[in-house]
């Protein structure tokens, strides 16, 4: 098996509308060609992490109340929030959003401050949604612990690795900046908050690579010590300050697609970092 358990396929009406809206987004995002720079990755990135909320409010069980998926969505638009059409509903909406702020920005010629405002909106949604995270948690009960701790364990670790990567490698953080720093951050914090509650929590992992090595970890003579997350931890390291030395160079000579190929690259490891951090902080 391939891809991670909880995969659904929606039904076609769902699937006509989300095809049809994403291939609207594309052609007038395409046509429109705007601007894109690093500071896309940091306006795009609380974004990401709404998407990793909205699906684990899709994932939640609140019994007696709530037994399975679609969690906290009512029937009608539970399936745009299930993987894999969650990444396509979000990609929609932020699309329709960055659409909105480039025909804002240009009649009010701030058309160079769209990526700030992208930002500040997503972090606006943000905060709503984990409010709403906070708010369900009161009613069922909260466990924030080990999911805070895992992202404050994730900065240090994400400095030290930004360290050693500027060490050896000092052309690259001077290409990609802050923007890779926060590539490197989103993959740690997803290795740190998945090898806590794999170790911790007692939580299956549902994606067959993940949990391959976090087994292998589990045979291997540190378990007693160490528990099997943290070779996980490690690999997520080394492949994401791996990548960004990589991209740099794109970063440098095609900003644009460089841009975007981190945007890209960190929402695989924000995405499902977010999701089970308010999975494990609703216990």
């Amino acid at each position: 098996m391939v891809l991670p358990s909880g995969f659904v396929v929606p039904d076609v009406p769902y699937l006509v509308a989300l095809g049809l809206g994403s291939l609207l987004t594309t052609l007038l995002l395409w046509g429109l060609e705007p601007p894109v720079t690093k500071n896309h990755v940091f306006a795009f990135s609380p974004w990401i992490a709404v998407g990793g909320i909205t699906h684990a409010f899709y994932q939640i069980t609140v019994p007696p109340a709530v037994t399975s998926p679609p969690g906290l969505y009512p029937e009608w638009v539970a399936p745009l929030f299930s993987a894999p059409a969650v990444y396509v509903t979000l990609y929609v909406v932020v699309g329709i959003v960055w659409l909105v702020l480039i025909f804002v920005g240009a009649i009010g010629g701030a058309l160079d401050r769209t990526h700030l405002h992208l930002g500040i909106t997503g972090l606006g949604v943000l905060v709503v949604f984990l409010t709403a995270m906070v708010w369900q948690g009161l009613e069922i009960g909260l466990s924030p612990t080990w999911p805070i701790v895992g992202l404050v364990l994730a900065v240090p670790i994400t400095a030290v690795a930004y360290f050693l990567l500027s060490i050896r490698w000092t052309s690259v953080v001077a290409q990609t900046g802050l923007a890779g720093a926060a590539v490197v951050f989103a993959h740690v914090f997803d290795g740190v908050i998945t090898a806590i509650g794999y170790d911790v929590l007692g939580a299956s992992e549902r994606t067959p690579l993940p949990a391959a090595i976090m087994a292998f970890a589990g045979d291997l003579p540190t378990a007693a010590y160490l528990g099997s997350g943290w070779l996980f931890v490690v690999i997520k390291v080394i492949v994401a300050t791996l990548v960004v030395a990589a991209v740099a160079d794109i970063v440098d000579e095609r900003p644009a697609a460089g841009s975007l190929l981190l945007t890209f690259v960190a929402a695989f490891g924000l995405g499902p970092a977010t999701n089970n951090f308010v999975l494990f902080f609703l216990g």
